[in-house]
């Protein structure tokens, strides 16, 4: 007799099942995004401030080239700065490179926060 009341029931069932899952996908792709985001714009800050450190280099061109890997490696439009400072770590000189990145809500697109990062290399002597 309860056979006739259930029927029809596993289109429903599968139906919100795989509106869990897909929301549970996507949050995982999300995730993903980002870190490799952070991860592109931590590796991009690095390498600008070991090249800002070279000694016959400018700082400049530290700024170049973490622009130009951090570019390369995220969507352009998701750059807000990059700038290069000049410090001192234990009495050494060291070039410090900041990328200030927006990190997207939704794939690449809806920026709705930002994020900096900072790479640091000592400087080399002359």
């Amino acid at each position: 007799m309860t056979r006739g009341l259930e029927r029809g029931s596993a289109p429903v069932e599968f139906v919100m099942v795989g509106v869990l899952l897909v929301a549970v996908a996507l949050t995982v792709v999300q995730i993903a995004f980002v870190a490799h985001i952070r991860a592109v714009a931590i590796d991009s800050a690095i390498a600008g401030a070991a090249h800002a450190a070279l000694a016959d280099t400018a700082d400049s061109e530290g700024v170049v080239r973490a622009t130009a890997l951090v570019s390369s490696g995220v969507a352009a439009s998701l750059v807000r700065s990059v700038s290069v400072t000049s410090g001192e770590v234990a009495g050494k000189p060291i070039a410090s490179v900041t990328i200030r990145l927006a990190v997207p809500a939704i794939g690449p697109w809806l920026a709705i926060a930002e994020i900096d990062v900072t790479g640091r290399a000592f400087r080399e002597g002359p």
